[in-house]
């Protein structure tokens, strides 16, 4: 059980419910004992009256008196009466009970009422004197028609309903209040994930805000945390493209400088304007890797516009590389591939594929070859393209980090490969925001390894 909300409700519902049993259990207890004191409050306060009348009545009229009275009164009382004279034998000679004998004997010995409790209710035992002088002893027999406790009268079925409806609406006030608890924690946990996905624009409802507790004040602080972080983003956006905007100009100038100047060179220059050329080229080529970072993080590129042949892309992908790798006693090989397809931006697709492919060109040792496979994941739901070298690796604590811009594992490595560090990030970019994901590991063999996951929708288009 690791969910707050099912916590929550647990505890509540558990907590009430004790509470709501503890009071039923309590209420009836305390009314049956209340009942029972009142009861022997009125015993104890009637018997002897009864007494008095049921001993003069003997001793005045007899048998045939007592049987009239108890003719005249059977079925109105609550009880059952018993009179016995001083020798301890019962006037009407009926058979008694041990409860009732020893209601008797008690009260005879101790001249007042004497009440004895059993599992089938009570018996109270009365001494009194007539106005002769003869002793008696009254004993009723409450046993019999005695009606139950109304507090243990009610069917076990009704019971049981009773206390089933009570867990019910205690369950259900746990629900309402466990909501109330965590509705805006889990509001606020998806307005986290969906910000930490890229989506600055997330934020938590004014419903969430509109409360008046210490959650709210916890999602208006998540909001303005959300909106500084957007526009610290946007900013940082924008200042990228502006400056890049911004070195076009002069770097075109430079490259029409470059050429007027070839045109007078002598060939002792020659090296030293190569040397520039190759500069200014490079140059240019940061530039564009920024201008196509800036709109893809802004959202400016269009995503879905065909329909694209990832297994063709793959296969044009690593023809182009190995052409370019042989060059450099190197070479590109495709271990496997399948039919898929995947609507978006062929364009950007193809340049973030290669990407990680002449990355893997650049680092992979001589005389070896650059992995490349295109498999189905996840029930074929995604394709996975795996580009596997043969280099040095990455530090393992540099393997989320190499797809940041401008990143580099060995600065001197990478300036002398002409590495501007923007590759890897534009490739990151273009795959999330085509619903994939990038991912890097170091192989135990040697080598680095870059898996590219897509989400595709079916094969791969015919072609006519």
């Amino acid at each position: 059980m690791r969910s707050l909300f099912s916590k929550i409700f647990l505890w509540f519902w558990l907590a009430m419910a004790l509470v709501s049993l503890t009071l039923i259990l309590s209420s009836t207890w305390t009314e049956s004992r209340s009942s029972g004191e009142r009861d022997e409050a009125i015993d104890r306060a009637m018997t002897p009256l009864i007494a008095d009348n049921f001993a003069e009545v003997f001793d005045r009229q007899g048998k045939a008196g007592l049987e009239e009275l108890l003719s005249h009164g059977k079925g109105s009382f609550p009880w059952e009466p018993y009179l016995f004279d001083s020798f301890g034998h019962e006037v009407l000679g009926r058979q008694v009970s041990p409860q009732i004998t020893e209601a008797m004997q008690l009260a005879e010995l101790s001249r007042k009422t004497e009440i004895i409790r059993g599992n089938a209710g009570h018996w109270v035992g009365q001494y009194v004197l007539a106005n002769s002088g003869n002793p008696y002893v009254l004993v009723l027999d409450i046993s019999r028609r005695r009606p139950p406790d109304p507090a243990f009268s009610v069917p076990s079925q009704v019971q049981v309903l009773r206390f089933m409806i009570v867990l019910l609406i205690v369950g259900l006030i746990s629900l309402w209040i466990t909501r109330h608890i965590t509705s805006p924690i889990i509001q606020l946990r998806s307005a986290a994930t969906q910000l930490a996905g890229g989506n600055l624009s997330a934020r938590v409802s004014q419903e969430t805000l509109l409360r008046k507790d210490e959650l709210a004040g916890l999602g208006k602080d998540f909001n303005h945390m959300a909106s500084q972080v957007e526009l610290l983003m946007a900013s940082q956006r924008r200042l990228i493209g502006d400056i890049s905007h911004e070195l076009r100009s002069p770097l075109a100038r430079l490259s029409v400088a470059l050429g007027l100047a070839r045109r007078t060179a002598d060939p002792e220059t020659d090296t030293s304007l190569n040397r520039i050329e190759r500069e200014t080229q490079r140059l240019n080529e940061m530039i564009s890797g920024l201008l196509h970072l800036a709109r893809l993080e802004s959202g400016t590129e269009t995503l879905d516009q065909e329909i694209v042949d990832i297994e063709g892309l793959v296969s044009s992908v690593a023809d182009d590389a190995n052409f370019e790798a042989g060059s450099r006693n190197r070479s590109v090989r495709v271990l496997s591939t399948f039919p898929c397809s995947r609507k978006g931006n062929a364009q950007l697709l193809r340049s973030a594929v290669e990407n990680v492919v002449r990355n893997a060109v650049n680092y992979t040792a001589e005389g070896t070859e650059v992995e490349l496979s295109l498999a189905p994941a996840g029930e074929g739901e995604s394709a996975v393209i795996r580009v596997r070298d043969h280099g040095p690796g990455v530090p393992e604590s540099a393997l989320k980090t190499i797809f940041e811009p401008f990143f580099r594992v060995d600065e001197a490595r990478d300036r002398f490969s002409g590495g501007a560090g923007l590759g890897l990030s534009i490739t990151d970019r273009v795959i999330r925001a085509h619903g994939g994901s990038v991912n890097a590991q170091n192989q135990p063999e040697g080598g680095l390894v870059i898996e590219l996951t897509l989400p595709v929708d079916g094969p791969s288009p015919q072609v006519s």
